[in-house]
């Protein structure tokens, strides 16, 4: 209800607007009635007070100041009965009030106070239990749409009849779930956009009302709402509402609320299906891995639910989260768990559809805290190995940008027989250990490092030592902080291809630091450390270093 909607009951038709005409559209969502000096700090937004201001008739500062901290609190507007204890409003009252376009009424003398006051919250209890009924008989409606089958579609469409504008669903990643029927591509393609950088700058937790930024756009959308969806497990999507809805607008809102509910339901049904899908799919996955399945024919039989194909070469690859394992769970550790296993649903979901759309033959799963993808070739050459690694650079790339996390990945020799996955899974999680041995986050390592650690086992261990030692000298085990920061940012360094930009990115330091304790490592090396020969030798040693450590 409307403070102009008050002003037209018969109790306030022979009432006079003296100031703050501008806010005559403040919503009212109460009324009171004053009777003491310090009534503000019993007042509530868009609340109407009305009074004959007996406690602050001798003080119009008094009187100014509540009309200030009226207007500061959101308050509707304010009702004064002149001509008992205030004869007329003072002009400076009636010009704060202008100022701040608050409303300021001279209400009759003919009605008393409780009347108005009856009169007022009379109608706006009645309001209140029409709009009760309208949600709930909106509610039924579009449970009853679900009930018979119509599914979330058809919630839109019905919510975009009643609206009379068209609707659109995205999810959490912004894709399209379901558009009424009338929406026009084109035109919805800048508010996409719009919306999709308004989402990644700030978090939406309520219904807003917009307008794209462009005056002169002439998109029949340039003004849209957006509401957002939320689940007990996370945000799930937006409902956005094209162009002006022409019924009420309160309704309007109510319409939107209600269909949101029951979509939020239906996200969650699938939710749940989706956890037992992938429950299912894992314990496959784990069994597959772990060896428990005695046959190729059994693979290939239970497989085939989730796409394995005995006709292709597979490639194994399993990433996890840079930091996973370092997550805080000591004081709050349910609402910790409850956010990682969040993180991890949403991560699982990304990749999902990144890999998707790159590979048709392509299977993601988790075993613990590792995920895994599994992807099938025809035939694997370097060609397609080269294509595979920027996909997957691209996908960690987008899982950063869009939830700012980092992922590390894993992969391993090409699987030629089903058998052969579990051992390609393991190569994959050899990898992803040796990666995370040299100090690295965001990495992509593939299994080719694990012919060199054969190799190394073949060398006594006494040879590696001396090895270590001549190449690394004064920094082979360094004791104080100075030579450990040397040897860190000359690993650094040589895991940048001796980029001093790229290397002093990946520390959080100043490149002018890493300039110099590259020389200081050179003077204590006594050799310049960017030849290719002295930059494999000492790659060679740091990588006998974890071979070292590891045995």
């Amino acid at each position: 209800m409307k403070l102009i909607d008050v002003l037209n009951l018969s109790t306030f038709k022979d009432a006079t607007v003296v100031a703050g005409q501008l806010g005559l559209t403040n919503p009212v969502q109460s009324v009171n009635l004053m009777d003491a000096p310090d009534i503000i700090h019993y007042l509530n937004p868009e609340q109407l007070l009305l009074t004959t201001a007996y406690s602050l008739h001798h003080d119009r500062q008094a009187l100014i100041e509540l009309v200030q901290q009226m207007a500061k609190q959101g308050c509707a507007g304010l009702g004064l009965k002149t001509k008992r204890y205030i004869e007329e409003i003072p002009e400076e009252i009636i010009t704060e009030a202008n100022k701040l376009n608050f409303p300021i009424i001279e209400l009759p003398l003919h009605y008393s106070l409780g009347e108005m006051l009856n009169e007022s919250l009379g109608c706006i209890l009645k309001e209140r239990t029409e709009e009760l009924n309208y949600a709930l008989n909106t509610h039924k409606e579009f449970s009853n749409i679900v009930m018979s089958g119509g599914g979330i579609s058809s919630v839109i469409a019905s919510l975009s009849s009643l609206l009379d504008a068209p609707v659109v669903l995205l999810n959490y990643r912004l894709d399209i779930l379901s558009s009424s029927h009338r929406i026009d591509q084109d035109s919805f393609f800048e508010v996409y956009w719009h919306i999709h950088d308004l989402i990644h700058r700030q978090e939406i937790d309520q219904y807003l009302a917009l307008t794209l930024p462009n005056e002169e756009n002439s998109s029949p959308y340039k003004e849209f709402s957006l509401y957002p969806i939320n689940t007990v497990n996370q945000q799930k999507g937006y409902v956005v509402i094209l162009g002006k809805t022409k019924s009420h607008n309160n309704f309007s809102l109510l319409a939107i609320e209600q269909a949101s509910n029951v979509i939020s339901f239906e996200f969650m049904k699938l939710h749940a299906l989706e956890q037992h899908s992938r429950r299912l799919k894992n314990e496959f996955f784990t069994d597959l891995i772990d060896g428990t399945i005695a046959t190729e024919e059994e693979i290939q039989s239970r497989g085939k639910t989730y796409g394995l194909d005995k006709s292709l070469q597979y490639v194994c690859i399993t990433f996890k989260i840079d930091g996973g394992s370092d997550y805080s769970l000591e004081n709050y550790p349910l609402q910790a768990e409850k956010e990682m296993n969040n993180k991890r649903d949403v991560i699982y979901e990304l990749v999902e559809v990144l890999i998707g759309k790159q590979f048709n033959s392509s299977i993601v799963f988790s075993k613990g805290d590792l995920f895994g993808i599994l992807i099938g070739f025809d035939f694997y050459n370097e060609s397609v190995e080269k294509n595979l690694l920027d996909v997957i650079r691209q996908t960690q790339d987008e899982v950063y940008h869009t939830l700012d996390i980092g992922l590390s990945f894993g992969i391993s020799n090409i699987a030629e027989k089903l058998n052969d996955i579990g051992i390609a899974f393991q190569e994959a999680v050899d990898s992803l250990r040796m990666g995370y041995r040299e100090n690295k986050n965001k990495f992509i390592k593939t299994y080719r490092t694990k012919e060199l650690t054969e190799l190394l086992k073949t060398i006594p261990s006494q040879k590696l030592k001396e090895f270590y030692q001549s190449s690394l000298k004064e920094l082979a085990y360094p004791k104080d902080k100075e030579k450990k920061d040397l040897v860190q940012t000359l690993s650094y360094f040589l895991n940048n291809n001796c980029q001093i930009s790229e290397t002093a990115k990946s520390m959080f330091v100043h490149r002018n630091t890493v300039i110099y304790r590259i020389k200081k490592c050179e003077e204590l090396l006594g050799r310049d450390i960017k030849s290719s020969d002295e930059t494999m030798r000492l790659r060679m040693a740091f990588f006998i270093q974890s071979f070292l450590l590891q045995k």
